[in-house]
């Protein structure tokens, strides 16, 4: 009897600390280190930055990411491990009680327990997310982000960049977790791309929109930056007081310059219009469909500017020329081009399809051209390009003669001739089958019947004009 009982005794006991340990494994110590936040605010009011509930919660959302990325920036790991999560949140409770008095995390922010330790797309160190992520896109948020964010412009070029990126890698859709794909670019580049890192106040105020400078040096700041404007507009007015009379003096001639040029391009523009069938884009649609001049959609580069490929709504494929250093003098310039490319239809010619006018308030005067899109690149490409394949012969045959009859058919069968003025390897677009399409016309000049061949200007690339007319400046 005595004996059962002792087995008895010694099976429970055994069994509760079984239970014991069991729970200690369940939850272990929180690897997160919430003194960095503390660190921040030490020195500051202890008084919350707003009563809305709301608001708070986004606070302490961020702050946690603020945490995670100085995590991050020393195990490589994004999250906590999911046993330590219910030991990071009471750890986070107790220094969001400081501020807040008997405000529960969890319960007043709708957080559950596990959140802390998911994540976005199964991504939880940082080799996985790089593996996601492409190098150029990584290496053109470095060159936005690594550099202090304190000031409004560097922090816009950053958070544009980590944006671009988000939309384009880290799709995947939120299960309302702490650490989801929006937060991932940031909570990364804070902690290994930015020189600063995570703990550095210019980068928690841009990148996680915390602001944990003093009242005091902010106000110190505000009295010498309306100093700074006041004696910046004091000097300003004086200098606009000197050179009014100089404006007003020449308003007259250009405004009377200007109503000239603007009858000149308003005719051009609506004989254009009157005489083809070219559509005239808007800048917007234009913009839309090269992903607002994306640098990814850049296809050529020239003395008047880059080529961009884009997208119709349509879903046709198309190159738009914008030309760069706009103003209205040289409308008439893009007028010419216009008119020359859409005057003349041939099979090794490239052919127009529109063109854009309009003044944009950040961009400026624009001018665009809108071609087909030539998907085999230029001969240049094929000739010279790093990873270009030879040739055959037959092949630049082919190119040879097509070249020579679009030139033939600006020559003596447009009306009236065309000469192109700048024929190169990089003006030869070449199509899916090789057929060459001289491209570039903005340098071409009419010939009229009966007129002479001769002209005074000298264009094109110096490289490829013929010696006697470069010397001669005759045509």
């Amino acid at each position: 009897m005595f004996n059962l009982l002792l087995l008895t005794i010694t099976t429970l006991l055994i069994t509760l600390s079984l239970v014991q340990s069991q729970s200690q494994n369940n939850t272990a110590t929180c690897p997160l280190d919430f003194n960095v936040l503390r660190n921040l605010t030490s020195g500051g009011s202890k008084r919350p930055p707003t009563s809305d509930i709301t608001q708070q919660c986004q606070y302490i959302l961020q702050g946690l990411r603020l945490v995670q990325s100085h995590y991050l920036q020393l195990n490589n790991s994004f999250l906590p491990p999911l046993d330590s999560a219910e030991s990071c949140w009471s750890t986070y409770q107790v220094l969001i009680n400081e501020f807040l008095p008997n405000f529960n995390i969890r319960s007043s922010c709708g957080f559950n327990t596990s959140w802390i330790s998911q994540g976005c797309m199964n991504i939880s160190t940082r080799s996985q997310f790089e593996a996601i992520v492409p190098v150029s896109a990584l290496k053109d948020v470095a060159s936005n982000c690594n550099q202090s964010l304190e000031n409004n412009s560097p922090c816009a070029a950053c958070t544009t960049s980590l944006s671009t990126l988000q939309a384009r890698y880290l799709t995947g859709t939120s299960i309302g977790n702490v650490s989801d794909c929006q937060a991932y670019p940031s909570i990364y580049a804070a902690a290994f791309t930015n020189r600063y890192g995570p703990t550095d106040k210019g980068t928690a105020k841009c990148l996680f929109l915390l602001d944990f400078t003093s009242k005091k040096s902010s106000k110190r700041r505000s009295k010498v930056l309306i100093l700074g404007v006041l004696i910046g507009g004091g000097v300003g007015l004086l200098v606009l007081i000197g050179l009014f009379w100089i404006f007003h003096k020449r308003k007259k001639r250009a405004d009377k310059f200007g109503r000239v040029l603007e009858t000149e391009l308003g005719s051009g523009l609506e004989s254009i219009s009157q005489s083809t069938s070219l559509v005239k884009y808007t800048f917007d649609e234009i913009r839309k469909a090269t992903r607002n001049f994306s640098r990814d959609n850049i296809i050529g580069r020239g003395g008047y500017g880059n080529v961009y490929k884009g997208e119709l709504p349509d879903g046709s494929l198309v190159a738009f020329k914008r030309f760069k250093n706009c103003s209205a003098a040289g409308d008439s310039t893009f007028t010419h081009e216009v008119e020359v490319i859409a005057s003349v239809r041939h099979v090794n010619l490239v052919a127009l399809r529109g063109y854009c006018t309009a003044t944009s308030p950040f961009e400026g005067h624009q001018r665009i051209i809108v071609c087909d899109l030539i998907k085999n690149g230029t001969l240049y490409d094929h000739l010279f390009g790093s990873t270009a394949e030879k040739l055959s012969w037959p092949l630049r045959q082919k190119i040879a003669l097509g070249t020579a009859r679009g030139l033939a058919y600006l020559h003596y069968g447009a009306q009236p001739s065309i000469i192109h003025r700048d024929i190169k390897a990089s003006n030869i677009l070449l199509d899916e089958s090789f057929e060459p399409k001289v491209a570039d016309f903005g340098l071409a000049k009419f010939t009229p019947e009966g007129m002479t061949h001769l002209s005074t200007r000298v264009a094109g690339t110096m490289g490829h004009l013929w010696w006697i007319m470069r010397d001669s400046h005759l045509l």
